[in-house]
């Protein structure tokens, strides 16, 4: 444009406001710089805590997976759900089936239901169903005298001949744990036999005060069992 055919007034006008003009472009142009630095601050920062937040979730999974494989394969238990009286049949609805490391399983625990699984101890909600507190046949049960306990006994080893009424002293690693002890009954199991019957565990009656360290030697299979006079 030519400055002669602005008026003087108006060319002054313009003059003034240049550096105001000038001062907004450079204020403008620094805060635009300034908000670009911080949006890219900002992604790093957030892509920060991505990478973090991955990292401990692979960390978390790793160590979740190595706490699994420490503890081995699992096996089925049968666990119950009702209180189990002695006698009692033992149908599919008083347990549910579970899976367990085999390294917290007693070795006597059960992985299936058989026919004609009775109780032969109480058996408490959430207990393992066992050849120790279960068997193939209800046999005559003598009543438990006052002050004793019973518990269910199967030894390693072949049992020799006794029945009900007898007394029996409980053996464990050379040691007699119980002398005299009363049996209650008999744990007898009728597949696989010639005669059709054989006994592979005792319910015995033990002194109260004896009755934990009998009943521990026994879970592990450590008791046997030899007949007194």
């Amino acid at each position: 444009m030519n400055n002669k055919l602005v008026p003087a007034s108006l060319h002054k006008l313009v003059v003034a406001i240049a550096p105001i003009l000038v001062r907004i472009r450079e204020l403008g142009a620094t805060n635009y710089l300034a908000l670009c630095r911080n949006n890219r601050r900002q992604q790093q920062v957030i892509a920060g805590l991505v990478c973090c937040a991955a990292l401990t979730f692979f960390i978390t999974l790793s160590r979740m997976q190595s706490a699994t494989a420490s503890l081995g394969l699992t096996t089925p238990v049968l666990i119950a759900t009702s209180n189990i009286e002695p006698g009692d049949i033992i149908t599919s609805q008083l347990f549910s089936p579970r899976a367990l490391p085999r390294s917290a399983v007693s070795p006597t625990a059960l992985h299936d239901l058989q026919t004609g699984l009775v109780a032969h101890q109480s058996i408490s909600i959430g207990e393992l169903l066992t050849t120790t507190n279960t068997g193939m046949n209800a046999s005559t049960q003598l009543q438990l005298p006052a002050g004793f306990r019973s518990v269910a006994i199967v030894p390693p080893a072949a049992l020799p001949p006794m029945q009900v009424g007898d007394h029996v002293d409980i053996i464990a690693n050379g040691i007699v744990l119980a002398a005299d002890a009363l049996v209650l009954s008999l744990m007898e199991n009728t597949t696989g036999t010639v005669t059709g019957v054989i006994v592979i565990g005792v319910i015995v009656a033990v002194p109260a005060e004896l009755s934990a360290v009998v009943a521990s030697a026994a879970a592990i299979g450590d008791a046997t069992m030899v007949v007194s006079s």
